[in-house]
């Protein structure tokens, strides 16, 4: 296992040493026709964090280069006026081992998603797909990952499990042995009257036979037990996990964004997120991300194709 990997900063940095040691990640854009994407992608291309092909309307995106001044002269563009055809042939390329990242342009997540998980392909891995995000947060020792802020609306007792693997994995890639897993509650204790907790004691009753291996799990934990060693030890709570955690997994999309939001929005926390559950990364970016939140999504998804790779997970996924 490599060094961990604690800083937004040092996901970037992680990511360009990986294309001087190995050949760079190629990106396939699913229908590229976004300027936020346009502008990620010849961001991540300048610092040779990957290579990258388009796939969209070779119109709208000149459009889109000559408004924004955006520099695409090292990138490939395969021209797809179709957004469903253009996502098509850029998880085609995934599919044929010639991308290493899938990321999403101009079409819904579930557009693109269902693409993916198409049967024409061998993408599909065993887990559901969810989002990860990864947080660089002001005022915590290390960086966070919470999930499931973008797939999974409510996960029972199996899909908590997976999501569990899947950001067990990410932090895998980030160079985490056993990285350590805060199961989120409103109260830090098992009680009936709140059901989240009652799940996760059947997961940690699973956990303790073995069956969740890779990663130390602890909860119910509420965010600040799970993020604060002085205040777990003043409740009396006596886990590694407790105040050290590197994932939160929390019990709705819902909470886990507005935990992240208001970490983006109102302490500057730098942001890297990623899908995972498929034999490759999917990658997005938005208009209102900052550009090393663009950078650091980018590099976390070509990290987490590296990872994929070296372990078999990539075709055994």
């Amino acid at each position: 296992m490599g060094k961990e990997i604690h800083s937004g900063e040092g996901i970037i940095e992680a990511a360009q040493e990986l294309s001087k040691k190995n050949k760079p990640k190629h990106v396939a854009v699913a229908a590229a026709s976004d300027v936020a994407v346009l502008e990620a992608v010849s961001m991540a291309v300048k610092k040779n964090i990957c290579t990258s092909t388009l796939f969209g309307n070779s119109d709208n995106i000149k459009e889109i280069v000559d408004k924004y001044d955006i520099d695409l002269s090292e990138v490939e563009l395969i021209d797809y006026t179709n957004p469903i055809e253009a996502a098509y042939n850029a998880v085609k390329m995934a599919d044929e081992g010639n991308a290493d990242v899938i990321m999403k342009g101009f079409i819904s997540t579930s557009g693109l998603l269902k693409t993916v998980l198409s049967r024409d392909f061998n993408l599909r891995g065993k887990n559901t797909l969810s989002h990860t995000a990864v947080l660089d947060i002001p005022g915590y020792h290390k960086m966070l990952g919470i999930t499931d802020g973008g797939m999974v609306v409510k996960p029972d007792f199996d899909t908590k499990i997976q999501l569990i693997e899947n950001s067990t994995m990410i932090f895998n890639a980030l160079g985490f042995d056993k990285p350590k897993v805060a199961l989120s509650g409103a109260i830090d204790y098992v009680d009936e009257n709140f059901p989240s907790t009652i799940l996760n004691q059947r997961i940690m009753e699973h956990y303790k036979t073995g069956k969740i291996p890779g990663c130390e799990l602890f909860g119910p934990l509420t965010f600040d037990a799970a993020t604060s060693r002085e205040i777990a030890q003043s409740r009396g709570i006596d886990n590694p996990v407790a105040g050290d955690a590197d994932i939160f997994v929390v019990d709705s999309i819902e909470e886990c964004n507005i935990t992240s939001k208001v970490m983006i929005l109102f302490i500057k926390a730098i942001f890297a997120g990623v899908i995972v559950g498929a034999k490759v990364p999917v990658s997005l970016v938005s208009r209102t991300d900052s550009t090393q939140n663009r950078m650091a999504s980018l590099s976390i998804a070509c990290l987490v194709a590296h990872y994929l790779q070296q372990s078999g997970g990539a075709r055994n996924a």
